[in-house]
Parts: structure tokens; C-alpha cells; sequence
């Protein structure tokens, strides 16, 4: 084929990416009609780079297409940085965008969201992957998960009492612990049925709103310190910190990163062991999140460090 053709046969080559739509209303009812699931793409169109090999080099790949093409409609949640994009969104819309990302526990972009037609989660992903074959097997993974909830809900009709109770707990507990508290419908029946609270859902799903309240709270604290790095602007920032952390009512996620920021703030004052100290405790109180990871990495980093220093 010269290349001419080739260009025309790009020209009129179909697109490889999901179907798109815009609202999480409209991804429903083309769910519906489709027979498909919801992929919700948290994403940063105009900066993250992560994010964009995701949409170009995974989701409209040939071998995506190929094996899940016809199983998603596409939703993205975009967190743009240029000024007149971020200009372009309502407050509200910024603030209940946020909410979801605090709701999901997704502490950095792309993160993906797998729900089913009437918009319940049940699977979250993190990240992209180097080779589309690795992230199908994610998204294969989720739909599984789908699947065996729908197996445990199909096995709890026709029960009744604590015994259907234990049953609709039994599909809830096929999912990931993020997705599980938005199943309010659900989680209303066990809690009808089981008025002992036997099985732990009687306040099920206030932690998320707790970490959205604390999340909100947290990041107006840190607005704050924009900009203030003279030494008694350090200092108050330490203050207010410290009273922040005094809370003990922190969920572990919202602790670990106020002692990131406190960490931070004696990085900026080239106190190293109180920094170093701080990042450990930000570790010890989440050592199992992602920023737990990250500061670990860097806690061996800085032990290596001190230790060659000591040797001079």
C-alpha cells in the first residue's frame, strides 16, 4: 500500500476507544442500553502524562478494543491545571469531583473507577500500566469481581432474616472495602435484618464522609501555608500542624499526610532529623497506602544517608 492509501485508510479507520459520554447520568443510560459497564476516568487531561498514555497508548489500543471494546462506556473526570480549563469547571463541580477522588482513595492520577450500569462500583485501579495486556488483565480482574457479586446476590434471594443477611454481606465482601459503602441500598436491608448489628454495618459508610470532611479540612490548612517558607511563618505553620494532629479522630490516610506536611515544613527549615522523624511516624500511621510506599523509599533513602555521613 504506497502512502497514499495509507493516509486515506487512516482517515476513515474507526476509532479504537470507548464509547464516550460526558455525565455520569447519560453513562448510565448507555450502559443500560448497551448492556455494558461504566469505566470512570480520573484523569488530567492537559499535565499528567501518566494519564495520557493511559487513554492513547492503553484504552485506544487495538488489543484493548479487541477484548473489552464492547463491555464499558467511557466517563472522564478530568483535573486540568491550565487556568482558563480550571476557570471552565463550577466550584461545585470541582468540589464534588474532589469528593470522589477522597471517596475512592485515589491519592494521585489516573485512577480508574469500574461500576455497573446504575453507577455501583466494583473495582478500583490505580495507575496505568507500561503494556495494555498487563491493564486488561486489571479491568478482566474487576468485571470477575462484578461477577461473583452477582453470583452472591442471585445466592441471597429467596433467603430471609439473618440468614439473607449474611448472605448480602457475603457479596458486599466480594468487593474492594472502598466500593462497599456505596451499596446504601443494600447496607439498609442487613441493618433491617440484623438489628443486633451483628455483622458491623450499623454506621457503615461514615468513614467516608468523615474522610471527605477531613480531606476538605486538611487541604484548606495547607492553603494556607502557600507561599510562607520565612522561618516564623515555618514555625506557625508547625502550630497549626500540631493542633491539626492533636485531633484524635484522624482517620490513619488523612494523618499520614498532615505528617508528610510536617515533615515537609522541617525539610524547608533544614532540621533533618525532625524531618526524618516525621516522615517515619507518616509511614507508621498508614504503612500500607501508596504514600506509605513512597515513604518508605525515601526513609531507607535518608537512613542510608545519615549512616554515610556518620562514616565521614
Amino acid at each position: 500500500m504506497n502512502r497514499i492509501a495509507l493516509l486515506m485508510a487512516a482517515a476513515v479507520a474507526p476509532a479504537l476507544a470507548l464509547p464516550e459520554v460526558a455525565t455520569m447520568d447519560e453513562a448510565k443510560a448507555a450502559a443500560k442500553a448497551a448492556d455494558s459497564c461504566i469505566f470512570v476516568d480520573f484523569t488530567g487531561t492537559d499535565w499528567c502524562t501518566a494519564c495520557i498514555h493511559l487513554r492513547t497508548k492503553i484504552v485506544e489500543s487495538p488489543e484493548f478494543e479487541a477484548a473489552l471494546g464492547d463491555k464499558f462506556v467511557l466517563v472522564p473526570v478530568d483535573f486540568p491545571r491550565l487556568p482558563e480549563l480550571v476557570a471552565a469547571i463550577p466550584d461545585d463541580v470541582k468540589r464534588e469531583r474532589e469528593a470522589l477522588l477522597t471517596s475512592f482513595k485515589i491519592e494521585a492520577l489516573p485512577g480508574v473507577v469500574l461500576m455497573d450500569s446504575n453507577g455501583l462500583p466494583f473495582e478500583v485501579i490505580h495507575g496505568t500500566r507500561p503494556k495494555p495486556a498487563a491493564y486488561i488483565a486489571l479491568v478482566q480482574a474487576g468485571l470477575d469481581k462484578l461477577a461473583a457479586r452477582d453470583a452472591a446476590l442471585a445466592a441471597a434471594a429467596g433467603k430471609t432474616g439473618m440468614e439473607r443477611a449474611k448472605a448480602l454481606d457475603a457479596a458486599l465482601k466480594t468487593l474492594p472495602e472502598v466500593c462497599r459503602d456505596k451499596y446504601k441500598d443494600i447496607i439498609a436491608e442487613i441493618n433491617a435484618l440484623d438489628p443486633e448489628n451483628t455483622l458491623g454495618y450499623k454506621n457503615y459508610g461514615d468513614v467516608t464522609r468523615v474522610r471527605i470532611a477531613q480531606t476538605e479540612a486538611f487541604a484548606a490548612m495547607c492553603a494556607g501555608f502557600e507561599g510562607k517558607y520565612k522561618p516564623e511563618e515555618l514555625q506557625e505553620s508547625l502550630v497549626v500542624l500540631d493542633k491539626f494532629l492533636a485531633n484524635p479522630d484522624l482517620l490513619p490516610e488523612i494523618r499520614q499526610m498532615a505528617l508528610r506536611v510536617k515533615g515537609d515544613t522541617y525539610g524547608f527549615m533544614r532540621d533533618i532529623p525532625k524531618m526524618i522523624e516525621a516522615y517515619k511516624a507518616a509511614y507508621e500511621a498508614a504503612p500500607d497506602s501508596r504514600t506509605g510506599k513512597v515513604l518508605r523509599k525515601n526513609l531507607d533513602y535518608y537512613a542510608e544517608m545519615m549512616k554515610q555521613m556518620s562514616q565521614q
